[in-house]
């Protein structure tokens, strides 16, 4: 049970320790994480659409041919 507390505080001390060096993003850069995580969205979901269509080109030509 000990062992447990001592990982538990340990680990406490390193995520204070780990808090106090960071900072908040300033806005400029929040902004462009923004912009390139929605860029990001966009690019997976458009490339999903395309494989969508041509799988079900695919799928329709062989189910005529």
């Amino acid at each position: 049970m000990s062992k447990i507390v001592v990982k538990t505080r340990n680990f406490l001390q390193s995520s204070k320790r780990l808090l106090r060096h960071t900072k908040l993003p300033t806005r400029r850069e929040l902004s462009i994480t923004t912009k390139m995580s929605a860029i990001g969205v966009v690019v997976i979901g458009v490339i999903g659409y395309v494989l969508s269509l041509l799988f079900n080109a695919i799928i329709g030509a062989i189910q005529q041919g």
